[in-house]
């Protein structure tokens, strides 16, 4: 007795300090959702914060939204004060729209003009959404995350796909449209199933940004990069002037010309317009193999 009595004493508390925060809190939330129209113009728009969003097609007609909720307590009363953020979808229009709502997300769907996150002290929890979704094909799509997680296209032919990152890469892989893919720090790859014909925007500070095409290529190609430099395959690239930008004063009255800092080429008949523009990372533009 004398031996165990310490040891149920140490035992119990353990429990008795672990029990102070609540275990992790994992959630699958599943959507079934249809447009209310069937047009061109369909978007699907995931606003998300934490957590990665990927999409593929499908042959149905439905989009299906499958989320893993993860809270995180870091209080003893966090899983309670969680309840604030909700995670909400709405059918308008054209479009299908996901995005979260709490006291300290800032929405123009809540009457602010900016969207943000705006913590004052210590939540009393983390929270991360993954987000696996399925669209009808030729789905146009606008994806948003900020902190862990990527932002993933596949085998997706649309009008046009919109992927915006701050801490983590973007892939997008067999895809179809016009792009405009954006993060801060990580990749952003595009893989093509069917070349740009209009235009295509891959941008990224800190990381590579990497568009592999089909042959032949019919592009002009905007490059800018602080540190780092251009790659390429391409074997009849044709060095283009500089773009000329146009630029008055307050009051207009003087109007000067500044030259751009991009470095500009043409392949083949130059119709595609691909901005290719990172800080600290380099540009690479190559056959698929």
């Amino acid at each position: 007795m004398k031996i165990i009595q310490p040891l149920f004493l140490i035992v119990a508390l353990l429990c008795f300090s672990t029990g102070l925060v609540a275990q992790d809190h994992t959630q699958k939330i599943v959507k079934e959702l249809r447009f209310n129209r069937q047009s061109p113009g369909n978007v699907l728009k995931i606003e998300n914060i934490n957590g990665f969003v990927h999409v593929e097609p499908h042959q149905g007609d439905k989009v299906l939204i499958e989320v893993e909720r993860i809270i995180e307590p870091r209080a003893a009363d966090g899983l309670e004060k969680s309840k604030e953020l909700s995670l909400e979808f709405e059918v308008s229009g054209d479009s299908i729209i996901s995005f979260l709502k709490a006291p300290y997300i800032q929405s123009h769907r809540t009457g602010s003009s900016n969207r943000g996150v705006n913590i004052t002290g210590e939540l009393g929890y983390s929270f991360t959404h993954n987000f696996t979704i399925k669209v009808p094909q030729n789905t146009n799509i606008s994806l948003t995350t900020i902190n862990n997680g990527d932002v993933q296209v596949k085998d997706l032919t649309a009008g046009y796909i919109q992927a915006a990152n701050v801490n983590g890469p973007i892939l997008l892989d067999n895809i179809s449209g016009e792009v405009d893919a954006k993060t801060v720090n990580g990749s952003v790859v595009a893989k093509y199933r069917e070349n740009p014909k209009k235009q295509a925007r891959l941008e990224t500070l800190n990381g590579n940004v990497e568009l592999l095409y089909r042959q032949p290529l019919s592009a002009t190609i905007s490059f800018s990069a602080f540190n780092g430099d251009f790659f390429t395959d391409l074997r009849d690239l044709q060095p283009q002037a500089a773009k000329v930008q146009k630029v008055s004063n307050v009051k207009g009255a003087t109007t000067t010309y500044k030259l751009g800092k991009e470095s500009v080429y043409k392949t083949g008949k130059g119709e595609a317009q691909l901005q290719l523009k990172t800080f600290n990372g380099k540009v690479i533009v190559k056959a698929q193999s």
